[in-house]
């Protein structure tokens, strides 16, 4: 009797379970409301399974995002590592998942390792597929706006995301300032990374023109449920939550309470692509809008995410991460075309030796040899 695709890869033996501790560096810094990014701290898990198959997962680890660490990511993917080498792929999903709520990012690096191991029907495609990408527009003064949004227009993208809470800025003048410049030949995304209480949230969404803009993410901070409640009542622009969302009972909390029009979820917290897939359905089942994608994530992430996006998604993805690295983890990283990452059919991702080898910190092997 042939075994169904999930079963085949419990019964896969990984031989061998490779960590690497990366240091990405960024090509500008990643301006946040708790400050610039210069590199992402990034996990890269590799499968040898018994035939010498190679699979990969990763997961990059922001601090002041999730209570994560790169620290207790690291100490805990050497565990598993050590755990699972010669074991099945069952053993290393349970093992996963036992730790999926402790240390999502984590054990999404081996998940989705074990998800490509097992070809998961979700990461090939029969024919091209595009997935339309947002762009950030940095620049503070007018001159400077407007340049950079032309630029960006003429690259074919029609989503932007501003970032808003940043020390020094005045956000009211700065979000009207692009609204004219980009006069809506484009949507606008607004994120705060948390950078508000609740009546500064308040305050600030209540005065917001709503022209062309088409949500503004995470007022509060993710467990300030409250903030977010009071910024909800008073704002005129539809709010979307990302870092308040972990689970699928954050995601029922947010429907439930009527929060947000808009949900962000990202691979790094739910572990898996059919989880994240179920996440996304039951986003859309309880009336809200799913949005996906990581900003802060390398890219076979992005691609993972974006295979997801290409089948349940209807507007710009999130996972543009990969764009603000100065040295791709893969040698053949999917296409940038008209601010569309193009994934090819038959597309199989292969990592770029050399460059992992130059952004490592560490090594931890587990299992046999290669």
């Amino acid at each position: 009797m042939k075994l169904t695709g999930e079963e085949a890869t419990a019964a896969m033996r990984i031989e061998r379970v490779e960590v690497s501790r990366l240091s990405v560096p960024l090509i500008r810094p990643y301006r946040l409301s708790f400050g610039d990014l210069v590199a992402f701290d990034t996990l890269l898990v590799e499968l040898i399974d018994a035939d010498g198959r190679i699979s990969f997962g990763e997961a990059t680890v922001l601090t002041g995002y999730t209570d994560e660490t790169i620290d207790s990511a690291w100490a805990v993917s050497r565990e598993l590592a050590d755990t699972c080498a010669g074991k099945t792929g069952a053993v290393l999903r349970a093992s996963a998942d036992a730790i999926g709520g402790s240390s999502p990012f984590a054990a999404t690096a081996f998940l989705t390792a074990l998800d490509m191991l097992g070809e998961h029907h979700a990461l090939s495609f029969a024919e091209p597929v595009r997935v339309p990408l947002l762009a950030l527009l940095n620049a503070d003064d007018a001159e400077t706006t407007r340049d950079e949004f032309e630029t960006l227009l003429a690259q074919g993208y029609r989503t932007v995301k501003v970032k808003v809470g940043l020390s020094g800025s005045d956000d009211r003048a700065r979000v009207a300032r692009i609204q004219e410049v980009v006069a809506g030949r484009a949507r606008i995304r607004i994120d705060a990374n948390q950078a508000f209480t609740g009546p500064e949230a308040a305050q600030l969404l209540a005065d917001l023109d709503p022209e062309g803009i088409e949500l503004f993410e995470q007022p509060c901070a993710a467990a300030d449920w409250a903030a977010h409640a009071s910024a909800a009542r008073a704002s005129r622009v539809p709010l979307m939550l990302d870092e308040s969302i972990y689970d699928l009972a954050d995601i029922e909390r947010a429907g439930a309470e009527q929060l947000a029009a808009y949900v962000k979820v990202k691979l790094a917290k739910f572990t898996s692509l059919d989880r994240l897939t179920e996440a996304v359905l039951r986003i859309k089942a309880l009336g809200m809008q799913a949005v996906l994608g990581n900003g802060v994530a390398c890219d076979p992430g992005c691609w993972m995410e974006a295979c997801v996006a290409a089948r349940h998604i209807d507007n710009a993805g999130e996972m543009n991460g990969y764009l603000k690295v100065r040295t791709p983890l893969l040698a053949n990283p999917p296409r940038l075309e008209r601010g569309d990452m193009v994934i090819e059919a038959g597309y199989r991702p292969v990592l770029d030796r050399g460059s992992i080898e130059h952004q490592r910190i560490a090594l931890h092997t587990s299992g046999s040899p290669r």
